[in-house]
């Protein structure tokens, strides 16, 4: 069944689930130390009562994308391979396979062109910090001999010197606290790459500019009615603001300048078009932190499940950069509002963080 063509997750699983049917698998002291399900706690594996903790936060559609994604997969590959028995690769054990996948396999690239997916025993270990320079690759072992076959060896290359009994960190990538959590079942108070995406667009009904901006937008590979920008807790990003210089562009507001060409957009259009940037954001930003429900802090974190905790997490620190925005985008506006008569165009410094 399992062929070249096949992907790499789905070869993987399909694999695993063999092989943990098999007594006497080669691999079977390491499949008995996978973790269950339960024990990742990947948010596309929790209880709809622990899923209601995720309300208003963006990873909720994400965890409902993920788990449809699977059930689409894994009845497509029954459909596809009569072959395999439904009793045996059953929805359960399947997603059991990609709870491990998601949160255990690595790239290797081993010097090779292509990268390829591996689980590694012992380096799936190790656990993950979003500080670390740790990483994992795979190396080719030096020969004694020309005659003897190739062989690779899986290395962890650390960042520092570590004493005994240290633990080592690996990062898993910078990761917002929703992907941590949608993927590999936990969140940080402290992550330097959390962010929460805003969704931002034009009005078609209220834009005699709209169909323009569209056309524009759709060269660049964007919806103009619909982008999604992440905004993190020290800045919101500088394409959030330069969509935005377009999507609020009136005529009035770009004067002689060319609405179809990106040039206009790095710089400042005009005093008027800034402000309704920034109102659009602070809009934008206020109308995602009302989408979280009234906040259940009478229930103390002892009383609540370790996917709860992780859920409440997420969401407060999601809240935290919402709010942060809300605050910056009132203090810029203020400071333009109060720039001197004769404004021109400029480059915008103040607004690229939240100085």
């Amino acid at each position: 069944i399992v062929s070249e063509a096949t992907n790499e997750y789905v070869a993987i699983a399909l694999l695993l689930i063999g092989e943990a049917q098999k007594p006497n698998s080669f691999w079977r002291d390491y499949i008995n130390v996978l973790p269950t399900v339960e024990d990742v706690s990947a948010t596309f594996t929790w209880a709809e009562e622990e899923l209601q903790y995720l309300e208003g936060s963006p990873a909720r559609q994400a965890t409902a994308s993920m788990q449809d994604k699977l059930q689409r997969e894994h009845a497509s590959i029954l459909a596809q391979y009569p072959q395999l028995d439904p009793q045996v690769f059953t929805l359960e054990r399947w997603t059991w396979a990609f709870s491990n996948l998601f949160s255990r396999a690595i790239r290797l690239k081993a010097g090779r062109v292509d990268e390829f997916l591996a689980l590694v025993p012992y380096i799936d270990f190790i656990n993950h910090s979003p500080f670390s320079s740790s990483y994992v690759d795979a190396r080719a072992i030096p020969k004694a001999f020309p005659w003897e076959a190739e062989e690779d060896e899986v290395v962890l290359f650390a960042d520092r010197a570590y004493k005994q009994f240290d633990q080592i960190f690996i990062s898993y990538g910078p990761r917002p606290n929703s992907d941590l959590l949608l993927l590999y079942g936990f969140a940080l108070d402290r992550n330097p790459f959390n962010s929460v995406d805003l969704v931002v667009g034009a009005n078609a009904d209220q834009d005699p500019l709209f169909d323009q901006k569209r056309a524009f937008a759709a060269a660049a590979g964007r919806d103009v009615q619909r982008a999604a920008f992440p905004l993190y807790a020290d800045r919101y990003p500088d394409e959030l603001v330069q969509f935005l210089r377009m999507a609020c562009a009136t005529m009035e507001h770009l004067g002689t300048l060319p609405l179809a060409a990106p040039e206009t957009y790095v710089d400042i259009v005009s005093l008027d078009n800034e402000l309704a940037v920034l109102e659009t954001i602070r809009e934008a930003a206020t109308a995602a932190l009302n989408a979280y429900p009234p906040p259940n802090d009478d229930i103390p974190a002892a009383f609540l499940s370790r996917n709860q905790r992780m859920a409440r997490r997420l969401v407060q620190t999601e809240q935290r950069i919402l709010q942060k925005t809300v605050a910056a985008t009132e203090r810029k506006a203020r400071e333009l509002q109060n720039a001197p008569p004769s404004f021109e165009r400029r480059t915008p410094d103040l607004l690229s963080n939240f100085k």
